[in-house]
């Protein structure tokens, strides 16, 4: 089995021989991504780094098209509101009013600033957890007032 392999791959490789090309390849005369052409050969090119879509030319794109801008800042709109002379009925962006909101008024915490879940009954702080609660506990009541105050809800005592 080993010589009639060997026989084969004598045979295989006394009759194909390989030929060498001793001559410089042929220079490439295409154009590259930014329209100027290339003398070297594509194995002879050498990295430039990655490809700037930025630089390309994009022949698709007109360069005189600009966008409509279609935002004003508010400056703008009170500028155009005040110049233009609007029916007393027409709502303008300065005089729009709405109804009150049926929803209850949202309680925060006095101390945390958190959603406040309780309120204490003795003191009429709101606090958010039990850990609040014990720290209400120890405040005197000059501090308990200053937080009412902070809410405009402070009780005066005479």
């Amino acid at each position: 089995m080993m010589r009639e392999q060997s026989l084969l791959f004598n045979s295989f490789s006394s009759t194909h021989t390989h030929t060498y090309n001793t001559m410089a390849p042929k220079k490439s005369t295409k154009k590259s991504y930014f329209g100027k052409k290339s003398n070297l050969s594509e194995s002879e090119e050498e990295y430039e780094g990655p490809l700037n879509l930025l630089l390309a030319k994009k022949p698709f794109k007109n360069p005189n098209y600009k966008t409509v801008k279609k935002n004003k800042n508010l400056k703008q709109i009170l500028t155009m509101e005040r110049d233009k002379v609007y029916a007393l009925d027409v709502p303008t962006y300065e005089n729009i009013e709405c109804a009150p909101s049926v929803l209850p008024q949202k309680k925060y915490c006095d101390i945390t600033g958190l959603n406040a879940k309780y309120t204490d009954p003795k003191t009429g702080l709101r606090y958010h957890n039990a850990e609040i609660y014990q720290f209400i506990r120890t405040l005197g009541v000059p501090n308990v007032q200053a937080y009412l105050a902070s809410r405009n809800a402070a009780v005066v005592l005479k």
